[in-house]
């Protein structure tokens, strides 16, 4: 009776295909995690936003001016946290204000948060975490966060 010394081919071969659907596996949970975060970082920045266009309503008297894709409004700066920017790796924030002047309705919304990205993943990721907790609308690339609506309200 001889005595084997090792491994034959085929064994390390399973090994191996084994390990590399493990792997294949754990880099897709990776990249399903990776835009839960940044969904959940997108959606804390657009209740950041909605909570300090709120606040500067309450202490103003008016809504923060527009302002471009990812310029944050000067009316607005000082009601978020420090270090807040509008223009990020992965999206771009853009305040959008439509109340026409003297107040009033405007065409489809008065006040938003437009969230534009070029990863379709990540914005679909950031429409299911949305779900139905706040009113938005998708065009494109793009989803706007609506702060206030035509008739004035949330």
């Amino acid at each position: 009776m001889t005595r084997r010394l090792g491994f034959t081919f085929i064994e390390v071969l399973v090994v191996c295909v084994v390990l590399s659907i493990l792997a294949g596996l754990a880099v897709l949970k990776y990249i399903d995690l990776k835009h839960r975060a940044l969904s959940a970082s997108a959606t804390a920045d657009l209740q950041a936003v909605r909570l300090a266009a709120y606040s500067a309503w309450y202490e103003q008297g008016v809504w923060p001016a527009e302002a471009g894709a990812g310029t944050v409004p000067g009316g607005m700066v000082q009601y978020l946290p420090n270090g807040f920017i509008f223009s990020k790796p992965e999206y771009t924030l853009d305040w959008d204000n439509f109340v026409p002047p003297g107040g009033g309705p405007s065409g489809g919304m008065q006040l938003g948060v437009v969230v534009s990205s070029t990863n379709a993943r990540l914005m679909k990721t950031l429409q299911d975490n949305l779900g139905n907790k706040a009113p938005f609308f998708v065009v494109g690339g793009t989803l706007t966060f609506v702060i206030v609506g035509p008739d004035g309200r949330i």
